[in-house]
């Protein structure tokens, strides 16, 4: 912990005043001048010494829930604690400190929160509201708490050391549902991830005939009564899945593009987490595979809102200045049956082992978005 005394602008103009009291108060010999400067002076003292004793008895926790996500506001809850039993603390500022070890300033905008009034032994919460503004691991390190009353004149802070790490995850944008739909519902890539789970011979019921069925799955009496083709279900259909392929081999400085390279891999990352929340969204099980980087526990196909959280997570890990690994044709064998995506920074390259695959790149990511169909539309 570390104790320092900052002066305010308050503070300033009270030395001001005391400058021009002082001279009257010395030279003329007047009762006035003299009472006015030492009142200025003992208020002073008093406004130092009594901020010191408070701050004393204080302590701050920090409390960290969840994770972050880009363009969410992020709340910071803090614990106040007053251990003294005769003295309160009045106006009371927290805000987290700048280091050179710490990193939340790359991504959140600076915020501070503030508490009327903790009591002698009495424990109270305040919270200060974040701006995320990019992804990543943010690293916070010194909590501030900070008081200058009872006058204001002079604040006294104090540093308290909590060393802890916030994810923050890329941000996530409401994609148009059609995007999908063409993936997995058309063409020999959603036909072949529909198909699966049809074996067996037993009955589970009729449905409507698709695209892709065999003449063998027909139910021709059932057609026959309904006036419309319907095939039996042999077992219950299983989840349409979708593989979603990060292409990040590419090195920032050899992209092909004018504009922001670091911001085009960025849009890359958030269109890829986009795409990973509106699949589960539409009930598809989604997998994800990073290209240029080691990832771990990302390529499994699953459909629940943990497994959404973890491939946000994993993509908020990903450190663009690492270097780039090359491709791995055994990452590549296990994608397989099922709807390919594959997202680039720059431009569509199609992969040699990657066969039907749907190709975006960083630059549709507006294009993408359920707004822009709003746009367009009207």
């Amino acid at each position: 912990m570390k104790n320092r005394v900052t002066p305010l602008y308050p503070t300033v103009v009270f030395v001001v005043l005391l400058l021009l009291v002082a001279p009257s108060a010395f030279f003329q010999g007047k009762n006035l001048p003299m009472w006015l400067f030492g009142a200025m002076v003992v208020t002073m003292v008093m406004t130092f010494v009594w901020t010191k004793i408070v701050l004393r008895g204080i302590s701050v926790r920090r409390i960290i829930l969840e994770p972050a996500k880009v363009g969410e506001p992020y709340v910071v809850r803090y614990e106040v604690k007053n251990i003294s039993r005769w003295i309160a603390g009045f106006s009371l500022w927290i805000e987290e400190q700048q280091t050179k070890d710490s990193t939340w300033q790359k991504h959140f905008r600076k915020a501070r929160g503030w508490i009327m009034e903790v009591g002698a032994g009495e424990t109270v919460h305040g919270e200060a509201i974040f701006w995320p503004t990019s992804r990543g691991e943010a690293t916070f390190q010194f909590v501030r708490i900070t008081t200058s009353f009872p006058f204001g004149m002079v604040r006294s802070s104090k540093l308290i050391r909590q060393d802890v790490v916030v994810l923050v995850k890329p941000e996530v944008k409401v994609l148009r549902p059609s995007v999908l739909n063409a993936i997995v519902s058309s063409g020999p890539l959603g036909q072949r991830s529909n198909r699966r789970g049809r074996g067996g011979d037993d009955f589970f019921g009729l449905r409507e005939l698709v695209g892709g069925d065999r003449l063998g799955d027909i139910a021709w009496k059932a057609s026959a009564r309904r006036g419309e083709l319907v095939c039996i279900q042999r077992s219950k259909p299983a989840l349409p899945r979708v593989r979603i392929v990060l292409d990040l081999t590419t090195p920032t400085s050899a992209l092909n593009w004018e504009s922001d390279l670091r911001k085009l891999e960025e849009d890359a990352i958030s269109l890829c987490a986009s795409l990973v929340v509106e699949a589960v969204r539409q009930e598809q099980e989604v997998a994800l595979s990073v290209l240029g980087f080691s990832i771990q526990g990302v390529d499994s196909f699953h459909s629940s809102q943990r497994h959404v959280s973890r491939l946000l997570s994993s993509l908020a890990r990903i450190q663009l200045d690492n270097t780039r690994e090359p491709i791995q044709l055994r990452a590549l064998a296990s994608m397989k049956q099922s709807g390919l995506v594959v997202i680039r920074p720059d431009r569509s390259e199609p992969i040699r082992s990657i066969k039907d695959a749907w190709y975006f790149t960083a630059s549709q990511f507006k294009e993408l978005q359920r707004s822009a169909e709003r746009s367009v539309s009207a």
